[in-house]
């Protein structure tokens, strides 16, 4: 199963919060849209921080063996056993 990151939303919410604070000189009364645009700023890059995080890259474990047997042998036999293990949450 395929796992990516949804990078979408968190960089939305950043750039709705950089216009809001270093673009909007508008003033709403009781509103500091300043201060709304910093807050929104900062919840975008956490969200973005955590998806990262959440869909990182899961390490992989490979190991081989190999039994061999002399196959001068009557029913000789080589046989390869492989086993992968990926770590996931």
């Amino acid at each position: 199963m395929s796992r990516s990151a949804r990078i979408g939303g968190p960089i939305a919410l950043a750039v709705i919060g950089a216009i809001l604070y270093f673009a909007v000189a508008d003033m709403v009364e009781g509103v500091d849209l300043t201060m709304i645009g910093l807050i929104l700023m900062v919840a975008g890059a956490a969200w973005l921080l955590i998806e990262l995080i959440v869909n990182r890259r899961r390490s992989a474990v490979t190991s081989e063996r190999t039994a061999v047997r002399d196959p001068n042998a009557p029913g000789g036999v080589t046989r390869t056993e492989r086993e992968v293990r990926r770590d996931e949450l």
